[in-house]
């Protein structure tokens, strides 16, 4: 296969994967090409067992002129899309697809002249000006470069870490995930499940996109996960399971109990039937992650190992544990409250208004009802007391929620008095906009 960003172009560029040798070169070329422009020139560590490639990452970040400015304009930033232009031309991309903000791309660069055959070893790196630029030799042969510009030098180290050794965080990630972590492009984050079952964007408070914080919190090694790849897909497998949260569940099926109350991972085809749509498709495209669900966890279950039994080992239980851990470690809690409380207060402003509309009869007229329903919110939301009625005093707790059957109470105690009020109210109201609206046109005349 190989990269395959090019293959919708209408000549669809052939991109084949690379083998290592080649890949090792033309990254070497390509990081020293860039360091012309830019301070900091990265690669993610590449995932285990990998003889070949099918594309080329690459992170820059720092724009060197600004860091070391010989003239006044080289302290003025240059657009994404400037420095993308900028970086296609020293990589002799002959194709792009730059995205729409111009930070990432797309580039086809010429496969090396004198490495057209497939190969197993590199002929070490190359300079700049050995960038594999136009050959007549291997002009139907390209490699497919992506390269992110970062805004800062945190970024990029956050993206190297986040995609270092291929598939580790699909592994990891779907082992914390239940007990209410998430760690995406951006950081880590802790999530709230009240919110998450109707928001997950707003269900997310940030801990943390500190790689050693993180791994540190997983009770993960930090040594060695930066220095080089692992030796074989199963030594990844080996560092995910150090994970403290990495567990195997005794019985595929719950022993009798309700699976998603049991905490740890399934495997086989029992877990396959649980993975999220996200997991399926990389259960489809991802060959490591595939073989992590389909032989190393039903492995692990055989032996017995990993597993873990008895109080405090449910996912509720867990999932309560770790926000706890990231409350004392990440000093959250303030935080984690206000962004619960007030997604808690809107939902119950909606049902207020909701319980209103629901007790005022429905067999009244719709305009008068409309006016009623529109002055029992101003008065119990608002404190509105224009109607000839005051809220009760404890309407709210002194958190600020709703007691509904005090509402109830009211607006079927009060609603005839109140839509008499208003309705008269709304009726001088129409009556003076009906005079407004005559004089303005007297006057036109």
């Amino acid at each position: 296969m190989g990269g395959s960003a090019f293959s919708s172009l209408p000549d669809g560029l052939y991109t084949p994967r690379m083998p290592r040798g080649v890949y090792q070169r033309v990254v070497s070329a390509c990081h020293a090409a860039l360091r012309e422009l830019f301070i900091c020139v990265a690669t993610p560590i590449e995932g285990p067992g990998k003889n070949d490639h099918g594309d080329i990452d690459i992170l820059v970040a720092l724009e060197r002129r600004m860091i070391f400015p010989n003239t006044p304009n080289d302290s003025v930033p240059k657009k994404p899309h400037e420095l993308m232009e900028a970086i296609r031309g020293l990589l002799c991309a002959e194709y792009a697809i730059v995205h729409p903000t111009g930070e990432s791309a797309n580039l086809a660069i010429r496969w090396p002249s004198d490495m057209e055959h497939q190969i197993t070893t590199g002929s070490g790196p190359c300079r700049p000006d050995e960038i594999p630029c136009h050959t007549e030799a291997s002009k139907d042969k390209y490699i497919q470069v992506d390269v992110r510009i970062c805004p800062d030098i945190d970024q990029l180290c956050w993206t190297l870490y986040k995609h270092a050794h291929g598939d580790i965080w699909n592994l990891i990630g779907s082992t914390i995930r239940p007990f209410g972590l998430t760690v995406d492009e951006e950081a880590l984050w802790l999530r709230i499940p009240e919110i998450e079952k109707v928001d997950r964007r707003k269900a997310k408070v940030y801990l943390t996109r500190d790689p050693v914080e993180i791994l540190h919190f997983l009770g993960m090694k930090v040594e060695g996960f930066w220095s080089e790849p692992f030796e074989s897909v199963d030594a990844l497998f080996d560092y995910a399971t150090t994970c403290r949260l990495f567990w195997v569940r005794e019985t595929p099926d719950g022993d009798a109990k309700d699976d998603a109350s049991e905490a740890g991972v399934i495997g086989g085809d029992h877990g396959r039937r649980r993975l999220t749509a996200n997991d399926r498709r990389r259960m489809n495209g991802r060959p490591v992650y595939r073989r992590w669900i389909d032989e190393f966890i039903p492995g692990l279950r055989a032996q017995r190992k990993f597993i873990r039994k008895g109080p405090g080992t449910s996912v509720e239980e867990m999932r309560a544990a770790v926000r706890s851990e990231a409350f004392a470690r990440f000093f959250v809690q303030p935080e984690y409250k206000r962004r619960l409380r007030e997604w808690r207060l809107k939902r119950e402003s909606e049902q207020v208004k909701s319980l209103i509309k629901e007790v005022v009869p429905s067999g009244l007229d719709p305009p008068f009802r409309s006016v009623l329903v529109s002055a029992m919110r101003k008065i119990l939301m608002e404190g509105d007391a224009s109607f000839g009625v005051a809220a009760p005093p404890n309407v709210k707790d002194a958190d600020g929620f709703y007691d509904m059957q005090i509402i109830r109470s009211f607006v079927e105690n009060n609603w005839e008095s109140v839509g008499k009020v208003s309705w008269e109210i709304q009726q001088q109201k129409a009556q003076e906009a009906m005079r407004l609206k005559a004089g303005s046109r007297n006057r036109q005349v």
